[in-house]
């Protein structure tokens, strides 16, 4: 694949919905649930903030 096949709006708009998406159900379970402890969902948002 060339790059100029690769950057596309396609593609970009398919990487942005494919990494956004599960971090924002990430957030809202964890902002709007308690199924983890206040100190783990912190360290899994610390985590992702990294990673993104």
């Amino acid at each position: 694949m060339t790059k100029e096949k690769f950057l596309t709006v396609r593609w970009n708009n398919l990487l942005s919905l494919g990494l956004g998406i599960p971090a924002l159900i990430y957030v809202i379970v964890i902002l709007s649930t308690s199924v983890l402890s206040d100190s783990a969902g912190f360290i899994g948002l610390v985590v992702i903030g990294v990673l993104y």
